[in-house]
């Protein structure tokens, strides 16, 4: 967090994400939804980029901006799960116990993510915000419930709008609603369909069917290996998974036993199968994070009534157990994995932020367009957006069409491309083979500035 305003990009995805907003906020003039045939994607949903712009139009950096919004909306995400239990009726302590969950499990294993410019947690935590509208009702019955439920299934429709693969939790709690309480499923229903007709129709009437093909037509590359990763990341919340053993046990009223129960299975199900996407990162594990720990506040505070256990074993040994358990993963890993975030996180930026500023400035200094792999370098350096190393190389690794920039190399139309940093791992400098071949066909000339290779004709 110390070096949260520092120019050394976190990800990819951050100066990728500060262009869209300066976009969706009118600081560039090119469209939120590029038409086809650019070398500039957007795959997300609109609703982020405005928040970032916004904030970063007020404080003159939208990577800032948007680091800045992703760590309030983890510490949101934290303090709405601990609400969530006590609705359902956990205890201050079990509450407590599942935000702290959220935020050592995301700072020790997620910690890329802490303080990020991206919008994953943003996203979440406004769904999570309105799935707490439904459970937190506070005792209302008749109209006051039906039109809380309403809300709820808006506000959820509208996190998607922020990131549009949040669906474990909201499928979740269709299924929940349908099988015990049917009235209130349909009044759900009712605000989730106002919610898609009125965003839908807003977005689309604003960017047109570009916004279709962007976000719901995205080329990408799937492979079965990847849900090895995802499985991976499943296994490594083991240790909560444990505490729904006792879901049966805890006879939680309204049905929320099935719900959690639903909402940790598809969790899990959905962080598997998303990590076969080429380019998800284990952001697609966050929700089967908060649905473990979830269960885990529910069961610590289950044991910490007195609750029964198996056989003739007390709660309380099996309360320090469970809490052991669940803290397992992160006591066992810290001793070998606090060294390395240390050296890959602030050790790695305090020693190379020179490096990465004299980049900036020479590609601040080239005269024309300049593309730059880690989109961060360019954007800093006051230069617009010429490609989308990423998506571009999904776009040609799925169509087999590299026109564009085949086009623009052939006719010197950018005056340089970066690599990206050359302090990260080796398999990370010159990333997109296929597109630097083409590249490198043209542009001949290498040198090492700074942090990055700039690659000139």
């Amino acid at each position: 967090m110390a070096f949260i305003a520092s120019h050394v990009s976190l990800s990819s995805n951050e100066g990728w994400n500060a262009y869209l907003a300066r976009r969706a906020v009118g600081l560039d003039h090119a469209p939120l939804y590029p038409p086809a045939g650019q070398m500039v994607f957007n795959n997300y949903p609109p609703s982020s980029f405005y928040v970032v712009g916004l904030l970063g139009w007020l404080l003159g950096d939208m990577i800032l901006a948007g680091r800045i919004i992703s760590l309030l909306a983890l510490l949101v995400c934290a303090a709405t799960l601990g609400r969530i239990v006590r609705a359902m009726g956990g205890t201050r302590g079990g509450a407590w116990f599942a935000a702290l969950l959220v935020i050592i499990y995301s700072a020790v294993f997620y910690s890329d993510y802490v303080g990020m410019d991206d919008p994953q947690w943003l996203g979440q935590a406004i769904v999570m915000l309105g799935f707490l509208l439904l459970v937190d009702s506070g005792g209302e019955a008749g109209r006051g419930m039906t039109l809380r439920a309403m809300a709820a299934g808006f506000v959820m429709v509208a996190g998607l709008t922020f990131k549009h693969n949040i669906l474990a939790l909201p499928a979740a709690t269709f299924v929940w609603l349908v099988l015990t309480d049917w009235r209130r499923a349909i009044a759900w229903l009712s605000g989730c369909l106002l919610a898609f007709c009125l965003l839908g129709g807003l977005f689309y009437a604003a960017f047109g069917p570009d916004f279709v093909h962007g976000v719901f037509g995205h080329k990408r590359l799937f492979h079965v290996h990847g849900m090895l990763k995802g499985m991976g990341n499943v296994l490594g919340l083991a240790g909560m998974g444990v505490s729904c053993l006792f879901l049966r046990r805890m006879r939680l009223a309204h049905g929320y036993g099935l719900l959690v129960g639903v909402y940790l299975f598809l969790a899990a199900a959905s962080a598997i199968v998303q990590r076969m996407g080429m380019g998800v990162s284990h952001n697609a594990c966050f929700e089967a994070l908060v649905a473990a720990a979830l269960c885990a506040g529910l069961a610590v505070s289950y044991l910490m009534r007195g609750g029964k256990t198996w056989g003739t074993l007390p709660p309380r040994p099996v309360l320090a157990g469970v809490v052991g358990l669940n803290l397992l993963p992160v006591v066992v890993s810290l001793p070998a994995y606090l060294p390395y975030l240390y050296h890959t996180s602030a050790a790695d930026i305090a020693a190379h932020e020179g490096a990465w500023n004299e980049t900036i400035a020479a590609v601040h200094a080239i005269d024309g367009k300049v593309a730059c792999e880690t989109l961060a370098l360019c954007y800093w350096a006051a230069k617009p957006a010429v490609i989308d190393f990423f998506n571009y190389s999904q776009h040609v690794a799925v169509t087999h069409d590299a026109t564009a920039l085949q086009q623009a190399v052939d006719h010197h139309g950018i005056a340089a491309f970066v690599s990206s940093s050359r302090f990260g791992p080796p398999a990370e400098i010159w990333e997109f083979s296929d597109l630097w071949r083409i590249v490198r066909a043209r542009y001949t000339h290498v040198r090492e500035q700074g942090a990055a290779y700039i690659v000139t004709p």
